[in-house]
């Protein structure tokens, strides 16, 4: 069974699908693990250290806001402009559209969830986003 080992730990660098990060003042490069195929982390992000048993794993560290979103903005996969906060989409970011009931209209709220940073300027990475349903 996994184990979370000691929190969270900040991002260096990503090469490939390894990161190097810094934890408790060591630099350790690491497996990622549970992050969208092709996504990339920026220096300043914060991934929470996992053990599993196949050894340490960075596993993403993330919050959820909740706001209203054009699913159009969102397919664009570009920046997002939320309450004042600059949002940054990939390819890889992971889009969710739940499909309302059948006399239901779309919800135009989104549940985007945003990778932790500790240090940095924004904008904020968004990893995945999904539709309220």
């Amino acid at each position: 069974m996994a184990q979370e080992r000691n929190g969270a730990a900040t991002v260096v660098a990503q090469e490939g699908n390894q990161v190097r990060i810094e934890h408790r003042g060591k630099h350790l490069t690491i497996p990622m693990k549970g992050f969208p195929p092709g996504f990339r982390l920026r220096p300043g992000g914060r991934v929470i250290l996992v053990d599993e048993p196949s050894g340490l794993v960075a596993r993403p560290l993330v919050r959820a806001i909740r706001s209203r979103v054009k699913r159009e903005v969102l397919q664009a996969r570009g920046a997002v402009e939320i309450e004042g906060r600059r949002l940054e989409m990939q390819q890889s970011t992971i889009l969710d559209e739940a499909q309302p009931k059948s006399e239901e209209r779309p919800s135009e709220e989104y549940f985007l969830w945003v990778v932790e940073r500790g240090a940095g300027e924004p904008p904020d990475q968004v990893i995945a986003a999904r539709r309220r349903r």
